[in-house]
């Protein structure tokens, strides 16, 4: 039958689906065959697929960064024909209980992972696979979806698509999902299952298919669609606000199919589960749409969302109760239910918590003192929670007042509860405290199904300093409003022009920007290209392209750079201008080769409400403005040992600590140096970290970093320098004994930067260990004389 399928399609034969939109509503979709593999060959495709090995994610240059492919899987990927092969027209991809091992580690199970990545990669269509998965306890067959450039950041700012993944422990559903939003760990995901009608389950023959569209994917299995998504935004690092809708499923994505053993998504194997185990591909194909053009995005469009019967409403539009904490706090420390109104105090036993809280007056209100005498191993050793009732498609502002007994910080979320798998629906928002009580803020988006007992958690555990908990609100405010004009700091990476790149907020591309031009003059962002083109019919053409709100300090040196080319045209004006002009009015010649342009200029001038304006009057032609940046290029002086506290004379101030779920242990200062007592390290390097942050980094200084370590168990620890991004300018792992020893380094900063030096002492080769004590004393980080 596959055979005569593939040759029916080659000579017109399309496949029908649903009617997706009004347009298609008279007529049924038909869908056009592009890219199949049918496995009617002796052996596997080489020019279109090739594979993933080993257990390691690694970086760009090899390293490695994560095992278990960051899942915790316990497989190692082979490209054996023990592990894929095809057989009877149909692909296997086999996982065996058998060990191997390479120069990172031992693994107990072999298995393959197929991809087309550099072989075919595609935008839109429907893709579409016939399988036959395996069952099992801790077996995790998958049929997804990657770009193929990481075009808006690392994973999962650039999107992943799930278009089948099931747990070989649940043999009666599937499930669809998508992953979006900021790097890891700021990362979101959206997706359903599907539960097969009676009698069928995942071992039976069945057919997977996700169709995507600009600003839509939909998921089908047997031809039975069960979820739409149009939901979802990315994020850049130092971007001002969201890429551009339908961003990242707007680009290129491949294609893998893998087996996995172990991991997150259905924990690991138990006795029942059967080895080998074999996943079956009939076909995988991928289809363009035939009798219609794909349908235009539309950017998703927000109102106030409405909580149904039974929610928690909000009261004076707070969704949290009992601000003044006037009632009884709910202590919870073993299996107490939690108050589904009111506050509660959780130290969990399992996580070495034990503390205790009190109301205090503090700075004229009301405040939840937390005493903590044991921080315990988690941040979430200690919390403060309280459930709230939040609606998907709600945007929600969270805001506290909190101080502590001295600088420490603490980790605040919302999130799902334990019937939720504890999913994040904010951003782990790292809070930085003082003595003195201050005012903290951040929003998120609610893109997962309304929960109506969503937890508000403040999660105070890892570090033994006390905290005070006010004033706290969370909130329902409007989505989508953007203040263009409102003065603008400077983003992370220093730049004080937001969207330079002119592929941020609205569709249009043109947020922050104003574009005002005459008759027969036209401005728009080109949607391929990316990048800011005017076009103008005759020399009396006014026109210009204005961004208000920024900030300039009197007597800083300043650098305005961007790219710009053009056609016939042959210059463009350029200025900075608030109540004086910071930037006099300078010609810029152009050339058809698109060409970098820098200016430099001192502001005459302190002001927020400077205006950058690009003047194409009078230019008869085409021009493109692209990568358009301001920076301060004032000289700072270079701090000569910007990491404080090395000695731990005072603790642990200036250090922040961090101890994955997957490991056990409790980070504290004892005599004046740091102790790690590790229970488990987990199945991360960085599961068990302590840092010190915000050390401000010089261009072209060479630093010297030394430190003195030991072990009660001799052990491997990793030690890095990186930026907020996880770009490493220093790596080492060193192994360290149980006599302490002082370890020395250099190394030369090619860029400025605010990095931090993180102490890694999760999982290393020869994991896993003894429990143990690492101590870290006499950290210092100098410049080179």
């Amino acid at each position: 039958m596959k055979t005569w399928v593939a040759l029916a399609v080659g000579t017109g034969l399309l496949l029908s689906g649903q009617a997706v939109d009004a347009k298609a509503d008279k007529k049924e979709t038909k869908w056009k065959l592009v890219w199949s593999d049918e496995f009617q060959a002796k052996q596997l495709d080489r020019t279109k697929w090739t594979y993933d090995t080993g257990n390691w994610i690694k970086d760009a240059n090899g390293q490695p960064v994560s095992p278990g492919w960051g899942n915790n899987e316990k497989q190692y990927y082979t490209t054996k024909q023990d592990n894929s092969f095809i057989r009877n027209g149909k692909l296997v991809i086999k996982a065996k209980q058998e060990k191997t091992t390479d120069d990172l580690g031992t693994y107990d199970y072999t298995s393959a992972k197929l991809k087309t990545k550099g072989l075919f990669s595609k935008t839109y269509g429907r893709y579409e696979i016939k399988a036959k998965l395996p069952t099992g306890k801790g077996l995790w067959p998958a049929f997804w979806m990657l770009p193929e450039q990481d075009k808006y950041g690392v994973w999962a700012a650039s999107g992943e698509i799930d278009v089948m993944e099931a747990w070989g422990s649940q043999p009666d559903k599937v499930a669809g999902t998508i992953h979006y939003g900021e790097n890891w760990p700021n990362n979101k995901y959206t997706g359903k299952d599907y539960h097969f009608p009676d009698g069928q389950r995942i071992d039976q023959w069945h057919t997977y298919a996700v169709e995507w569209e600009p600003g839509e994917l939909r998921w089908y299995v047997d031809g039975n669609l069960y979820q739409t998504q149009n939901d979802w935004y990315s994020k850049g690092l130092n971007a001002a606000t969201n890429y551009s809708y339908p961003a990242p499923f707007d680009q290129n994505f491949y294609l893998v199919m893998n087996l996995a053993v172990g991991g997150w998504f259905d924990g690991e194997v138990d006795a029942t589960t059967k080895f080998p185990a074999e996943m079956e591909v009939d076909y995988v194909r991928v289809y363009d749409l035939k009798n219609r053009a794909y349908r235009e995005p539309v950017e998703p469009t927000y109102e106030n969302v409405t909580l149904p019967d039974g929610a928690k409403q909000p009261i004076d539009g707070n969704l949290v109760y009992d601000t003044a904490f006037e009632k009884p706090v709910t202590m919870i420390t073993g299996n107490q239910s939690f108050d589904p109104l009111y506050w509660n105090y959780a130290t969990l036993p399992d996580f070495g918590g034990k503390g205790s809280l009190a109301i205090i007056e503090k700075e004229g209100q009301r405040m939840a003192d937390v005493t903590i005498d044991q921080p315990g191993s988690q941040t979430y050793s200690h919390q403060l929670i309280q459930n709230v009732s939040l609606a998907q498609g709600g945007r929600y502002q969270v805001s506290f007042d909190a101080s502590s007994t001295v600088d420490r910080k603490m980790m605040v979320k919302v999130g799902g509860g334990a019937e939720r798998g504890y999913t994040k629906y904010s951003n782990e928002q790292s809070i930085a405290l003082t003595p003195s009580v201050k005012r903290h803020t951040f929003t998120f988006d609610m893109a997962a199904e309304t929960d109506l007992a969503a937890r508000l958690e403040f999660n105070l555990g890892l570090e033994k300093a006390g905290v005070q908990i006010g004033n706290v609100r969370v909130e329902q405010i409007p989505r989508g409003v953007i203040d263009e004009d409102a003065t603008k700091p400077a983003l992370p990476d220093g730049n004080l022009v937001y969207n330079g790149t002119f592929d941020q907020g609205a569709m249009d591309r043109l947020t922050y920007w104003h574009f005002d031009g005459s008759k027969r003059t036209t401005g728009s962002v080109d949607p391929e290209s990316r990048d800011f083109r005017y076009e103008g019919h005759g020399q009396k053409t006014t026109a210009r392209l204005t961004q208000k709100g920024l900030q300039l300090e009197a007597g800083h040196a300043y650098q305005l750079r961007f790219t710009a080319g053009a056609k016939k045209a042959k210059s463009l004006q350029v200025k900075i201008t608030g109540a004086q002009e910071q930037l006099k009015q300078t010609t810029v010649p152009l050339t058809k080769q698109a060409t970098t342009v820098d200016i430099p200029f001192t502001a005459t001038q302190t002001a927020d409400d400077n205006q950058l304006v690009f003047d194409f009057s009078g230019q008869a032609g085409k021009i493109s403005l692209d990568d358009v940046e301001l920076i301060d290029v004032t000289p700072v002086p270079v701090d000569p040992s910007p990491l404080k506290n090395g000695s731990f004379a005072n603790g642990l101030t200036s250090w922040s600590s961090y101890v994955h779920y997957d490991a056990q242990a409790a980070i504290e200062a004892v005599n004046e140096a740091a102790r790690i007592k590790i229970g488990a390290e987990g199945q991360e390097p960085w599961s068990v970290l302590l840092e010190q942050g915000n050390l401000s980094l010089a261009k072209g200084k060479t630093y010297e970093l030394s430190f003195t370590a030991s072990s009660t168990v001799p052990r491997p620890i990793e030690v890095t320098v990186e930026n907020a991004s996880y770009t490493r300018y220093f790596s080492q792992v060193e192994p360290i004994t149980t006599t302490p020893k002082t370890y020395s380094y250099t190394f030369t900063m090619g860029q400025a930067d605010t990095g931090a030096l993180k102490f890694l002492m999760g999982r290393a080769e020869g994991s896993p260990f003894a429990a143990h004590d690492v101590t870290i004393d006499d950290v210092n980080l100098k410049v080179k004389e």
